[in-house]
């Protein structure tokens, strides 16, 4: 080989090494984000783009031995960005590949069964409040258009539950110097600490706010980035709101570490992206956190446009986990229609409620310097009043009554 080849291979090498050190989003994040927009392409588009790639790439082959060296480490480093991305183990999607991770990206510390003790109960929305216009679980419902009336509950569906124990989660309350070091790691500075927060940080093009547990109603530690108006709007041909949402987070190290939904709501100017947080429970599957009004939520990016104004979500902390023993489906259903609220005073008869699902779900309880997410069971169904469509959600704790306080 020659002296100019060999240099130029020594030159091929120190990129490849610098690919191999960059630090990405989260493993297959960029392949996922770019499979995702693509297949929302037209056929044609990319039946066209791929013909033109190939004949580009026939007229560029140089016939000399470095183009074949190249090559090998060209396969070499793709087969190692495949494996890496896990798109070899069966096709799973970007969250599939996360379902062990808790909120700081590592895996959430299991322990041994009951061991955080008896749990503080969840305190749930008032039984007598359905929302409407009707909406189903994982999209958020609205605050207003609330059915306050008194209603009488039946049951007409199939819990699909078949485990006995389902893990509950618990986190330490952040300090200061966590809140610190999560704004460090966004590059944002400390400025001040106003009430009521752990820190108000700033940054080039934004500034973050950092707050604690908020005890009631149950809310976890948070973080707020509002945009600066100098903040350019993010550029990807073909992206739709979700996938701007993806690479603001991405660029900005925010991206969800936990299993989610994405949905997307409000007007074209003003749209809402929803990361719809979910937990991984053995034996069940995905169940999604929900408030205490049932209510999916997770992290939010609001976009005026193609250019984000303000993400919140969850600031990372690292969980313990321990399995409790839950109530039967059976149980959860009497528990349910047991919630009924009692005949109104005014006389005005009850509306008939028919909940048709169930599910498990995840709720917060906030419990000072240590909280806990809870499972329980969300039973919901739909009604009418005067032409008006309503939900009636009812939730139910999940974890047994004897280890619950």
């Amino acid at each position: 080989m020659s002296e100019p080849e060999e240099l130029e291979l020594q030159a091929l090498q120190r990129q490849l090494d610098d690919a191999f050190e960059t630090t990405r989003p989260r493993p297959g994040f960029e392949d996922d984000l770019w499979l995702r927009m693509q297949s929302r392409r037209p056929f044609t588009t990319r039946l066209g783009d791929a013909i033109a790639g190939l004949v580009a790439g026939i007229r560029a082959v140089p016939a000399v031995p470095l183009a074949s060296v190249a090559a090998v480490l060209v396969v070499l480093l793709g087969v190692g960005l495949f494996s890496l991305s896990g798109l070899g183990r069966g096709g799973a999607s970007g969250t599939e590949r996360q379902l062990s991770l808790n909120a700081g990206g590592a895996a959430a510390v299991p322990t041994s069964a009951g061991s955080f003790g008896r749990l503080p109960s969840p305190v749930l929305a008032p039984a007598g409040a359905s929302q409407g216009p009707q909406l189903s679980l994982p999209a958020p419902a609205p605050a207003a258009g609330t059915y306050a009336g008194p209603v009488t509950l039946t049951w007409a569906g199939q819990v699909n539950v078949s485990i006995g124990t389902a893990p509950v989660f618990r986190y330490s309350e952040p300090s200061t110097d966590s809140a610190d070091q999560f704004a460090a790691s966004l590059g944002a500075a400390l400025e001040r600490r106003p009430a009521g927060l752990l820190g108000l940080y700033t940054a080039s093009d934004y500034t973050l706010s950092v707050r604690g547990t908020v005890q009631a109603p149950a809310q976890e530690p948070a973080y707020f980035i509002l945009t600066a108006p100098s903040l350019p709007g993010v550029s990807a041909a073909g992206a739709q709101p979700a996938d701007i949402a993806e690479l603001f987070l991405a660029e900005h190290s925010l991206a969800p570490q936990w299993p989610y939904t994405t949905t997307v709501d409000g007007p074209a100017d003003q749209l809402r992206v929803h990361f719809l947080r979910q937990f991984e429970t053995p034996g069940y599957g995905l169940a999604h956190l929900v408030d205490s009004g049932g209510n999916g939520y997770g992290l939010e990016v609001d976009l005026n446009g193609n250019r984000p104004v303000l993400a919140s979500g969850p600031l990372p902390v690292s969980l313990d986990s321990a399995p409790y023993p839950i109530i039967s489906p059976d149980q959860a259903v009497r528990d349910a229609l047991a919630s009924s609220p009692p005949p109104s005073a005014d006389g005005v008869p009850p509306v008939k409620v028919q909940l048709t699902s169930a599910e498990l779900v995840y709720v917060l309880v906030a419990a000072g310097d240590h909280s806990f997410y809870e499972p329980a069971f969300l039973f919901s169904g739909s009604f009418q009043v005067n032409g008006v469509q309503y939900v009636k959600r009812v939730l139910v704790p999940a974890v047994d009554p004897s280890q619950r306080g």
